[in-house]
């Protein structure tokens, strides 16, 4: 029921946003979808991999409100047992620009674990990123998910986004 929800609230936003687009201009709400890959900092977790789409809405110069949502996979390794863990980050943060085409990103928000049973974490995701070109930018992502059970764990990965816009 979760990923039904999450589904249709992804196609919602992204109706919305495909409705408010009036131009390429940087100057316009844009709308992009990424992919990302990336080494886990967290003991015994070997690799990150995921993809999101997002929405950055203008607020002033240089200066955007984003909101995003998608997929993150989470491989590890424990002696000879190998797995993965998921989750659905959904995140709202503020990007602004450091210079030509630099940018920078701070996120907040809740992942929800895809596994039955398992509560969701805080995430924090900060990032720096370069626009190419009005369609494409990349960035490297500090991505932290902090679960709340008592137990301080973290589950965290650096990786690097590559996002198409439209």
């Amino acid at each position: 029921m979760k990923k039904l929800l999450f589904i249709a609230g992804l196609f919602a936003l992204a109706t919305t946003v495909n409705a408010q687009k009036t131009s390429m201009k940087s100057g316009a709400t844009t709308f992009s979808i990424a992919g990302n890959v990336g080494p886990a900092t967290t003991a015994d977790y070997t690799q990150a991999f995921g993809g999101d789409i997002q929405v950055d809405l203008p607020v002033g110069t240089g200066l955007k409100i984003t909101g995003s949502g998608g997929y993150e996979n989470f491989g590890y390794k424990v002696g000879t047992f190998k797995g993965h863990s998921s989750v659905i980050p959904l995140l709202a943060g503020v990007k602004f620009n450091l210079s030509t085409n630099v940018y920078g990103h701070a996120q907040l928000g809740y992942s929800i674990s895809t596994a039955s049973g398992v509560k969701g974490a805080f995430t924090y995701a900060p990032s720096v990123g370069y626009m190419f070109s009005p369609n494409f930018d990349a960035s490297v992502k500090y991505l932290g998910l902090s679960y709340g059970n008592g137990s301080n764990t973290t589950l965290s990965a650096v990786v690097a986004r590559l996002a198409y816009n439209f």
